[in-house]
């Protein structure tokens, strides 16, 4: 289950970073700040994500998510 969110994580800031590009080829840098907020946030917990896959591992092995 962990492994599923981190690839769904991933492409949550895939889709987050695309969709800034887009603004900024739009010219709505007025948000850039609010834009990078958010895509730090995703970021950040996808980072998360990535620990405690990591840390259950060291726990249990590869059991995890087979």
């Amino acid at each position: 289950m962990e492994r599923r969110h981190i690839i769904e994580g991933e492409k949550r800031v895939a889709r987050q970073e695309a969709l800034v590009l887009e603004q900024i080829e739009r010219g709505h840098v007025q948000n850039m700040a609010r834009f990078q907020e958010v895509l730090d946030l995703f970021r950040e917990s996808l980072e998360l994500s990535r620990e405690r896959l990591r840390d259950l591992e060291l726990r249990y092995g590869n059991m995890i998510g087979t």
